[in-house]
């Protein structure tokens, strides 16, 4: 356990976290939390009328029921991976076409998914109480506890890349571990495709400095059996679509998110009405693709790059960090409520407007625990610290383009975590090491750019 002076020396030493009088204090309030958070999100889910499904969500059910029912088109345009429309098809047969069991399972994935960063912070950091509150941050979050009750595949994809990662920090020497590691690879991608171009980084970083024969094993089972998983789907692919692949919708989402307009994601939207053009471009999707790249290269050609790079500098972070999330936009006066008459319809303005204050807070509150703790943090894996924050450049690179909304930052949220725990750590070991002063500056900046992005 890393020791930290402050609050109660005993034998020379210093009282971890977890050991402190406040402690169990601290343990019940975040208990306390997670339950209210729940039972909330169960209860506006239900009454006093049931939530209206908003968006993508009304694609997947449609896909999952005509899976239950055989029909051959069950699959929609490729630019959705086709996972998670299986998933729901599962769930609803076995719940008898309720929705509640889907509820239920992706509850106990996020679950899951807090007790492995729990054990992931936990060996980074060298303590528990680091650990302890990735966990309850993991399940106390309001933007991300709200996707448990939702149809969108993230705590789907959350869960299956948290099971990749604790994997490959804590298991890798292991070859059992290490096909695992590869099945929940392939299964990610099969929920949302944006891992693979990282996944090396990520196998390298596991594999470094271990004995060879270990290396060897991750760096071949890992890829092969998550080639084995995706390989049906890419070879359904290829015979449906003429090409090898899981999904394809990177052209599309290219091209609207060099067409998105304004600083939010749902005002002047132009998602629905590319979408119509695009598909009334061409009678199939390669055509389609075709067109749109040709488009694109124009598009590039006539105003420059520089200029289109200004211009998606200006917009494109304000709408991923903005401090409205999937859940803010179905409260009244949201964006679901507002354009699509859907969300959490029987709700009054006045608890809507507490729930928005409430999540607005935890949202700026995640974005300086995740930047001060992987800045300045207590966190002994500094390879790893780094690989995340690699992982988060990426992101943020392919978002500066692609079409954003406010559930793409959902795929780093295990960074933020994991610098929420870091921070706890730095806490407990007494505000130590001291961060230099170009840490420090470095910090503050981008705290006070998120919270621009957030805010502005």
């Amino acid at each position: 356990m890393i020791e930290a002076p402050s609050a109660g020396v005993v034998s020379g030493g210093i009282v971890p976290l977890e050991q402190r009088r406040w402690w169990p204090w601290v343990v019940g309030a975040s208990a306390a939390w997670i339950a209210l958070l729940h039972v909330t999100l169960w209860w506006i889910d239900r009454q006093p009328v049931p939530r209206t499904l908003w968006g993508d969500e009304a694609t997947y059910l449609t896909s999952a029921m005509r899976l239950l029912a055989g029909d051959p088109s069950w699959w929609p345009e490729p630019l959705w991976p086709p996972l998670y429309p299986q998933f729901l098809a599962g769930l609803v047969w076995l719940g008898g076409e309720s929705m509640v069991l889907v509820v239920l399972v992706q509850g106990l994935l996020l679950a899951v998914t807090a007790v492995l960063l729990f054990d992931l912070v936990s060996r980074l950091t060298q303590s528990r109480a680091a650990g302890f509150v990735a966990a309850v941050v993991t399940l106390g979050y309001p933007p991300l506890a709200a996707f448990s009750h939702y149809l969108w595949p993230e705590i789907v994809h959350l869960f299956l890349f948290v099971v990749l990662l604790w994997i490959l920090v804590a298991r890798v020497e292991r070859a059992w571990w290490c096909a695992v590691a590869g099945i929940a690879l392939g299964l990610a991608l099969l929920s949302k495709s944006l891992l693979l171009p990282i996944v090396p980084v990520f196998l390298v970083a596991a594999v470094w400095g271990r004995p060879w024969r270990h290396a060897v094993v991750a760096v071949v089972l890992v890829p092969a059996l998550a080639a084995a998983t995706v390989a049906p789907t890419v070879i359904a692919n290829m015979r449906r679509l003429g090409t090898p692949s899981i999904a394809n919708s990177a052209t599309f989402n290219l091209w609207v998110g060099l067409n998105d307009v304004g600083r939010e994601s749902f005002r002047n939207d132009v998602v629905w009405p590319e979408f119509q053009r695009w598909v009334a471009s061409a009678d199939t999707h390669a055509a389609r693709d075709r067109i749109l790249r040709s488009q694109i290269r124009d598009f590039v050609r006539e105003r420059g790059f520089a200029s289109v790079l200004v211009d998606q500098l200006s917009k494109q972070p304000f709408r991923l960090f903005n401090a409205g999330c999937y859940f803010t936009d179905q409260l009244p006066g949201g964006a679901a409520q507002t354009q699509a008459g859907a969300g959490y319809l029987g709700l009054g303005p006045r608890a809507g407007g507490v729930l928005t204050a409430v999540v607005v807070c935890s949202i700026l509150g995640i974005y300086v625990a995740a930047v001060m703790g992987l800045a300045i943090g207590g966190c002994r894996g500094a390879r790893w610290v780094r690989v995340l924050l690699l992982f988060i450049t990426y992101n943020l690179v392919l978002l500066l383009f692609l079409h954003v909304k406010t559930r793409y930052r959902i795929q780093m949220l295990p960074a933020a975590f994991v610098g929420a725990g870091c921070l706890a750590a730095w806490i407990e070991a007494g505000w130590r090491p001291r961060p230099t002063v170009t840490r420090l500056v470095a910090a503050v900046a981008v705290t006070s750019l998120l919270l621009w992005f957030a805010l502005g």
